[in-house]
């Protein structure tokens, strides 16, 4: 038996149609797997935000008690220094 060319055409375009087919099953598995790789990298830096922001929170609020400590300190000389002038 003899194959002609278009026997042969025939087959090669039917083996790459199949392989077509082939290859975009694949390329789904990667989309859904490259998702799901960025769902965890996004959660991962989510908490790596987390773990970075706490710190950086505590010492702001430390810095503004700090601040509206001094402030207050202030304000009581200030009212201090008032009343002792009155008095002259």
């Amino acid at each position: 038996m003899q194959l002609s060319l278009n026997d042969i055409l025939s087959l090669l375009s039917v083996i790459a149609v199949l392989m077509v087919i082939i290859l975009l099953y694949h390329l789904i598995f990667v989309s859904v797997s490259f998702r799901r790789i960025a769902d965890r990298m996004d959660d991962l830096s989510k908490e790596i935000e987390g773990l970075v922001l706490k710190p950086i929170g505590a010492v702001e609020y430390l810095i503004d008690w700090f601040a509206s400590a001094v402030e207050g300190m202030r304000a009581g000389k200030e009212v201090e220094e008032k009343k002792t002038h009155h008095k002259k």
